[in-house]
């Protein structure tokens, strides 16, 4: 329930995306990084401030970020996802 399976729509198409429960390891998180770095440069996002492609991508990224850790610590997320709330809510 703390991840649950997205959906969206890409060229038409209804996608659903479910959880890996694949532990990550440090080669994963720089592949997140340089993932994150390179889809920041293809979307043209500004390099600082408030932008939606930024927000978006970030967002993407801390998602991510939270699933490696509840992987290996189901508290560690579930904080994390109350911080990630809490974050979206006062913005």
């Amino acid at each position: 329930s703390i991840l649950p399976p997205r959906e969206y729509t890409q060229d038409g198409q209804l996608w659903v995306r479910y959880v890996s429960p694949t532990p990550a390891y440090k080669v994963d998180v720089m592949n997140l990084q340089d993932e994150l770095d390179k889809k920041l440069q293809s979307r043209q996002a500004r390099e600082t401030g408030i932008d939606p492609t930024r927000e978006e991508l970030f967002s993407q990224c801390f998602d991510e970020l939270i699933r490696q850790i509840t992987i290996q610590c189901a508290e560690r997320g579930f904080l994390l996802v109350r911080v990630r709330d809490e974050i979206r809510m006062t913005i």
